[in-house]
């Protein structure tokens, strides 16, 4: 049997709750994972909120997921049961057996050295960050600044510019300070005040910048003479490239390698995402009220409960 998140009308946290139906069976070129880990993000309440269209009728829920593949159909020669694997299938991924019908599109081998957790929790924010940090073309040695610095995306998007060789400035909660000076980000606090202490740390100007917030974000950020091309707005909506001429590449315009290329740079210590908390599936509205209120730093995931890794897994994993 499969156990599977879902919702049936739009509304909040509440309206989710889990289903049991048989597990789907592959067919041709297709394959199915036994999930692992799926990974919770702010756009996923969204989605269920009707932002993105009315619910009519049962849905699913989560993109984000990693797992270990249990069968392939006819003519699937890229993935074999036993691999471990992650990416992203919007609207279904918590669940404990994903049918993915696009493995070529949607499946990626989890590289030596990076857990199942971390890849549980990477499809929507990796690919984001990677999109929205190459639309800024950062050279080394400008100063960048990225908004919701701590947050899923923020974060990853803030490594990716240090490694380009930016100074990065990045806003967040007074509590979340520590962690981003530690990743070598240059805390900001939010707040009464914030475009002075933006001019106090950066009096030679800001280069480029990372905007993860809302509309008047983006009218901020050009008042402090960033260029509006030098700008990519993720959480302002569409409206902002055609009225202040900024970027919104985000997950939508990701390249097909850039997860795989994220996946390696984790692995090989490059960039780090932590993970701020685990839940079991059955758990599902706690984890999204955990993420909601809490804004941790690192990536909040479902735990599905699975069969133990074989030692071989593990070791390559670990390796």
């Amino acid at each position: 049997m499969r156990r599977s998140v879902q919702y049936t009308q739009n509304g909040d946290i509440d309206q989710l709750h889990i289903v049991e139906a048989n597990a789907p069976s592959v067919g041709p070129g297709e394959v199915r994972v036994a999930v692992r880990y799926a990974g919770l993000n702010p756009v996923d309440l969204a989605v269920v909120g009707g932002a993105f269209g009315e619910a009519a009728g049962p849905k699913g829920n989560g993109a984000d997921f990693s797992g270990v593949v249990d069968s392939v159909g006819d003519d699937v020669t890229d993935f074999s049961p036993g691999d471990l694997v992650f990416g992203g299938r919007p609207f279904r991924s918590q669940t404990t057996h994903l049918l993915i019908r696009d493995p070529a599109d949607r499946l990626d081998k989890i590289p030596r050295g990076l857990g199942t957790e971390v890849a549980g929790g990477l499809y929507i924010a990796g690919r984001t960050a990677v999109a929205g940090i190459r639309a800024l073309a950062i050279t080394s040695g400008e100063t960048v600044l990225v908004t919701g610095a701590s947050g899923g995306v923020g974060i990853i998007a803030a490594q990716l510019a240090l490694n380009l060789g930016a100074r990065v400035i990045g806003t967040a909660s007074q509590a979340n300070h520590a962690a981003l000076r530690n990743l070598g980000i240059e805390p900001i606090a939010y707040g009464d005040g914030l475009e002075a202490r933006l001019r106090e740390a950066a009096p030679e100007g800001i280069a480029a910048a990372f905007s993860t917030q809302d509309e008047a974000e983006v009218a901020r950020l050009l008042s402090l003479d960033i260029p509006a091309r030098r700008i990519n707005s993720i959480g302002a909506g569409p409206q902002v490239a055609d009225t202040y001429g900024v970027n919104i590449a985000g997950e939508a315009v990701a390249e097909r390698g850039d997860l795989a290329w994220l996946a390696k740079a984790i692995a090989y210590g490059h960039v780090h995402v932590s993970v701020a908390g685990v839940f079991a599936l059955e758990e599902v509205q706690s984890a999204y009220r955990f993420l909601k209120g809490s804004h941790p730093v690192g990536k909040v995931l479902l735990r599905v409960d699975a069969d133990p890794l074989t030692v071989d897994q593990r070791e390559f994993l670990s390796s």
